[in-house]
This record gives structure tokens, C-alpha cells and sequence, in this order.
């Protein structure tokens, strides 16, 4: 068994923010706990470990530490990035409400707002409703999208393609169904609005953010290692408030500069 206490509780504020790719921000116990979990990992230093998704594999039991680790970031919040596409008065949104948790009411509203702006015509709202995951999945996968915001704790799946469609198609993936998505004579209501990469906090230890696709154990250990594949996708159970939104990136953005695949409109 490795000692792997993590010593004194960190004393950072929750105005303080963990990047898990940029190991200069993580607190000195969770770097502790890290180095020393990583220098257990068969393989680690003769490069035979290529991708983070193999600790699974090689070390299955560090996901032991898996709470120690949300338990030392209760003292900050957890850089995290959700990919969308916003209208200019929807980034102002975010600013104030947040990332609200998706739900049906949610997704009305916001066509409805689309419309009295004057960017979706009144006649195209029932095909979008008819355009939606709760029309067109079968409800045991639908459900499992409402109630939550997905967030991806890297930059690493940044660099794949995977966010793409979501920063090229207003609406969300839950929009992304059916004729309005496929047919060409929607084009421009798929492009209204601008790609938005939104950087938000989360308190990656409390029960909203357990919901997630590995242990984030692998992930700090993936980076400290310098492994491929790193980045898990939390699907956030309640609203994140605009008090922890930390940035909404466009083209011209740095941060959203950095990824030459993005699109630029």
C-alpha cells in the first residue's frame, strides 16, 4: 500500500483555481500526492504508459484516491471547459446566470428569446421542437442529457474533434437531432450566434460534480506523466453560477486561438 496521506488540509480560497494541465497551480499536497501515486505506476519511467486512459489498466487500485484528491480541491475551484455557440445577448447570460443545468424549459426559452430577437422566424419553432434528443433517442439515453452541464476538465479533448459541432451549431448537442440539423435550408439558423469556448470553476468536490467518466486520480497523474488522453468529462448536476464562470472565449480569444481547428465564425 502506498503512503499517500495528503498531510495538511490546503489552505487556498475558492477565489483560487486548479488547472490540471498547468501542474504551477495544483496545491502542494495534491502535487505530493501525485508525484508520489505516479512513481508507483509500472511502466512510468521507461515510457511504456502512452495514453492516461491506461492507468486503468496498470493501476487500477489508485482509483482508491480518488476522493482524496476532490477532497484536497474543496478549497478551490477546478478549471473547466464547456464548448457552445451564443448569441451576443446569450454570452451575457452566462456572465450573470451561469451555465444552467439543461432542461426542457431551458431549451423553449431560449428558442422563444432566439425568436423575439429576430434570429429564428415564429414559422421554424415547430420544427425545432421536433429537433431535439427527447424526440429522437429513446428516453433511457435522452434523460441522461437533461439535468446537468457537461464540462471536460483538459485541454487535451480540446485538440480532438469532438468539440466541433458544438461550437459550429447553436443549441447544444441535445439540439442536434432531426431535419434542422440536416437539411440545408437550416444552415443559417445552425450558424446563428458565435463559437464560444466557456471557462468555468467547479468545486470538484461536491456531490454535483461526482458524476464523471473516470477518476480524476488518472488525470492528474496522466499530466504529471505527460501522457496522451487526459481530460474527463464531468457531467455537472446543478446550475454553475456566473460567479464562477471565468471566461467566455471567441476567435480572437487567446485561449480559443490556441486551437487552429476551431472554427473561426
Amino acid at each position: 500500500m502506498i503512503d499517500a496521506s495528503s498531510g495538511a488540509r490546503s489552505s487556498l480560497t475558492r477565489t483560487d483555481s486548479v488547472d490540471v494541465d498547468d501542474t504551477s497551480t495544483w496545491p502542494a499536497n495534491l502535487a505530493d500526492l501525485i508525484a508520489r501515486l505516479s512513481r508507483s505506476i509500472p511502466g512510468a519511467n521507461n515510457k511504456h504508459l502512452d495514453n492516461a486512459s491506461d492507468l486503468h489498466n496498470v493501476a487500477r487500485e489508485v482509483a482508491q484516491y480518488d476522493d482524496q484528491v476532490r477532497e484536497i480541491l474543496a478549497g478551490c475551484l477546478l478549471r473547466t471547459y464547456h464548448a457552445t455557440r451564443l448569441l451576443d445577448y446569450e454570452v451575457e447570460d452566462v456572465r450573470k446566470r451561469g451555465l444552467l443545468a439543461l432542461t426542457e424549459e431551458y431549451l423553449d426559452e431560449r428558442v422563444h428569446r432566439a425568436v423575439a430577437e429576430g434570429f429564428i422566424a415564429e414559422a421554424d419553432v415547430a420544427v425545432m421542437r421536433e429537433s431535439t434528443a427527447a424526440v429522437h433517442e429513446p428516453p433511457h439515453k435522452a434523460r441522461h442529457r437533461f439535468g446537468e452541464v457537461s464540462v471536460v476538465t483538459s485541454r487535451q479533448p480540446l485538440a480532438k474533434a469532438w468539440p466541433l459541432p458544438y461550437l459550429s451549431n447553436w443549441g447544444g448537442e441535445v439540439r442536434q437531432f432531426g431535419p434542422l440539423w440536416t437539411e440545408g435550408e437550416f444552415e443559417r439558423i445552425r450558424r446563428i450566434g458565435r463559437p464560444s469556448l466557456i471557462v468555468a470553476g467547479i468545486d470538484a468536490s461536491s456531490p454535483e460534480a461526482a458524476g464523471s467518466g473516470r477518476e480524476l486520480v488518472f488525470d492528474f497523474i496522466g499530466v504529471w506523466l505527460g501522457l496522451n488522453g487526459n481530460g474527463v468529462v464531468i457531467h455537472h448536476a446543478a446550475d454553475i453560477p456566473g460567479e464562477q464562470i471565468m471566461d467566455i472565449c471567441h476567435p480572437g480569444h487567446p485561449e480559443y486561438d490556441r486551437h487552429t481547428h476551431f472554427p473561426r465564425s
